[in-house]
């Protein structure tokens, strides 16, 4: 079975997979990816002398920017290999249709990425994204709000990619209703909240329709 698209999927794939034991082992190890790319965006750009930590979009940059240079290295490494031949990874391959196989391949590429790039790459894009520093007593609640986000971008992906988008707003709406009194009393987390919520929910379209056109170009 020769197909360079399916290979490329397989290495983004292999690559997605070292990324979540990347995250794991941080996680563990006390490693912290959202600080260590804010303390690099404090190495380029000094912060400035005013006591308070200022809300910037650079550590988020610093993040996906290594995100798509890792990407970018695979890209690079399947270049010349592109052209060898992808193995039979199927075990019932040589009594399949080709294209079936090649349906299952990807369906099991684009599935898997969904859920790396939603669980994984989302949860520290948006904790990159909000303001730093959190009251320890917060801390607890924060992570239960990252559980909360990790539903709500996995039923924004199922809702768009089964031809759904419209139910997006009460999943919206259902989360914001939880929280109604708090937003209309705190300022502070009002503004977090809609943060983190838009940065959510865009992750989840944004993949969830660019595995659409994958497919659809695909086949």
């Amino acid at each position: 079975m020769t197909d360079p698209e399916v290979l490329l999927g397989w290495l983004i794939a292999a690559y997605l997979a070292v990324a979540c034991v990347v995250a794991v082992v941080a996680s563990r190890t006390g490693f912290d990816i959202p600080a260590a790319a804010r303390s690099t965006w404090g190495r380029i750009v000094p912060a400035r002398s005013t006591g308070k930590p200022e809300w910037t979009l650079g550590p988020v940059a610093v993040l996906s920017l290594a995100y798509v240079a890792a990407t970018a290295v695979v890209v690079l490494a399947w270049l010349p290999v592109r052209d060898l031949g992808l193995p039979n990874l199927v075990q019932f391959a040589s009594t399949t249709a080709s294209a079936d196989v090649r349906h299952l391949a990807i369906a099991t590429i684009l599935g898997w990425s969904l859920l790396v790039v939603n669980v994984v790459v989302a949860n520290q894009l948006v904790e990159t994204l909000l303001p730093e520093e959190l009251k320890k007593s917060q801390r607890e609640r924060d992570r239960m709000g990252a559980a909360i986000g990790v539903l709500e971008r996995v039923l924004v992906v199922i809702l768009t990619v089964s031809g759904g988008p419209a139910a997006i707003g009460f999943v919206v709406a259902a989360k914001t209703l939880a929280r109604f009194k708090k937003l209309d009393k705190d300022k502070d987390f009002a503004e977090r909240y809609l943060l983190g919520t838009l940065a959510s929910v865009t992750i989840a379209l944004v993949s969830a329709l660019a595995a659409q056109l994958i497919w659809y170009r695909t086949f």
